[in-house]
């Protein structure tokens, strides 16, 4: 079935190309580039415009600005649209597609850390560029739809960092990799728009943020908005749709990136950098995983143990702080995975990772959920960090569990990941502090272990809970030390 589905959308992306033009690479001013053949084979990706072009290298600009308007664009083995330096490439009404003739296999070398699988990054953003993709369809066979590399940090304030943009747009990947990634010093924009992977919805590094958000969020960003025709926004009518980001494995996952290139730069020395929180905001928009969408791409078994530990979990945190806002959102987990709304873990890339002195603080995970009804489990394994979880005007139903340094070593040897548990032990006492207010509900569904809990006035926890071996009822107030809590 996965060799079949491969060979399927070579045969469809090569129908897309009906006629072979040229697009400026390079130096542009804002033309449009039209190409004059039919293209419809490339409605089965929703494009109903008259363009189609096979490109053997990627459509770029390093300087000025491109821009690809009713085209459908088709690249195999290579990016398809890719923009560097200063530039800005705008991408509409288009469909854009990558191939990869070759089998979907894991990405080796460093890149290989990231766990996700593939050759082909259908469009790429480099350097200090913006890229925007207005009403489009971004298809990848496999490692990413929409990404963004070898970015260089903001300097002047002539400068600014690189960005990449999605309105009223679909990313996808469909036999490996991500949807979007925010590289070190990149902002993504996800505006109305649906990533779905087949592994990984959302990738960001430290350093990176992301927003995800609706439609009225994108014609509210100023450089969003800068771009965008009445036409373009005239399509979308519903200016409280919000994005979907599906993924095979999670929707979104934060990794640990601590990299000596980036140690030169002030603000970003080795010694600073691991105190960083990468941001990320989602308003209005839906975050979810669905094991269907993974096709089983065989990694090496320390790394396919450590994969199925994490798989199904919504958001997926490794070895870094993190600073999340999720408002009006809804978190949908894959109960046939691990069930969980958050994760997070040991990094399993230990050669850059942001580790965590013993007997030191870093600021740890920061959640905020506002306005929301949750189901799902909260699961804090990595033991270097505080887990700081703040409902307001939410109801959570599920389980929220801090573990320590001894956990993660059990868990590593029993299910086959030991390379990933270097640590014999660590004796600093990190945990979850959980905090209710403006009538915030949480549900107890399985036992629960916190070092804090703070309800506010009008708040409830359904449970019975202990605190440092004594009973002790659940009232508006503050409690510290050992905590358990059970249905």
């Amino acid at each position: 079935m996965k060799k079949l589905r491969s060979i399927l959308v070579l045969c469809l992306a090569l129908c897309l190309c009906l006629s072979v033009g040229a697009f400026a690479s390079g130096e542009s001013s804002g033309d449009a580039y039209v190409a004059s053949s039919e293209g419809s084979a490339a409605a089965s990706y929703g494009y109903a415009g008259s363009g189609a072009l096979e490109v053997s290298g990627p459509v770029g600009v390093s300087t000025g600005e491109l821009v690809v308007e009713n085209q459908a664009v088709i690249s195999v083995g290579s990016s398809a649209i890719q923009d560097s330096g200063a530039s800005a490439v705008i991408v509409r009404d288009s469909v854009v597609v990558g191939v990869d003739p070759n089998p979907t296999a894991p990405l080796s070398g460093n890149p290989g850390n990231l766990l996700v699988a593939g050759n082909v990054r259908t469009t790429l953003a480099l350097g200090q560029s913006h890229a925007y993709y207005v009403n489009s369809t971004i298809i990848s066979s496999n490692w990413a739809a929409l990404s963004t590399d070898g970015a260089e940090p903001a300097l002047t304030e002539d400068e600014s960092e690189l960005s990449l943009y999605a309105y009223g747009t679909l990313a996808r990947t469909t036999e490996g990799g991500y949807g979007a990634y925010s590289d070190l010093f990149c902002n993504l924009y996800l505006y109305g728009s649906d990533i779905e992977a087949a592994e990984i919805g959302i990738i960001s590094g430290t350093y990176g943020t992301v927003t995800v958000g609706t439609i009225a969020d994108g014609e509210a960003n100023a450089d969003m908005a800068a771009r965008l025709t009445e036409a373009d926004m005239a399509a979308r009518p519903d200016k409280a749709l919000g994005s979907v980001v599906s993924g095979g494995r999670n929707a979104i996952m934060i990794h640990s990136v601590n990299l000596p290139p980036y140690w030169a730069y002030e603000g970003y020395s080795q010694e600073e950098l691991p105190y960083y929180s990468t941001p990320v905001v989602v308003n209005g928009s839906t975050l979810r995983t669905d094991l269907s969408l993974d096709m089983g791409v065989a990694y090496d078994a320390q790394k396919q143990a450590y994969i199925d530990h994490t798989a199904g979990s919504v958001i997926l945190i490794k070895s870094t702080n993190a600073d999340i806002e999720l408002v009006n959102a809804e978190l949908i987990a894959d109960e046939n995975g691990t069930g969980a709304i958050l994760q997070t873990v040991y990094n399993n890339d230990t050669m850059f990772m942001n580790a965590v002195p013993d007997g030191e603080e870093y600021p740890g995970v920061r959640v905020s959920m506002t306005g929301m009804d949750v189901t799902g489990d909260v699961i804090h394994e990595d033991y270097q960090r505080d887990l700081v979880l703040t409902l307001t005007g939410t109801t959570l139903t599920g389980a929220v569990n801090a573990y320590d340094c001894a956990h993660w070593n059990a868990v590593a040897a029993a299910e086959g990941f030991t390379d990933y548990a270097l640590d014999a032990s660590y004796e600093t006492a990190h945990g979850a502090f959980v905090t209710l207010a403006d009538g915030s509900v949480w549900n107890v569904t399985g036992e629960s272990v916190l070092n804090g809990l703070t309800v506010g006035d009008g708040c409830a926890v359904t449970g019975t809970m202990t605190v440092d071996g004594a009973e002790t009822p659940i009232v508006p107030g503050e409690y510290t030390g050992s905590i358990v809590i059970i249905p």
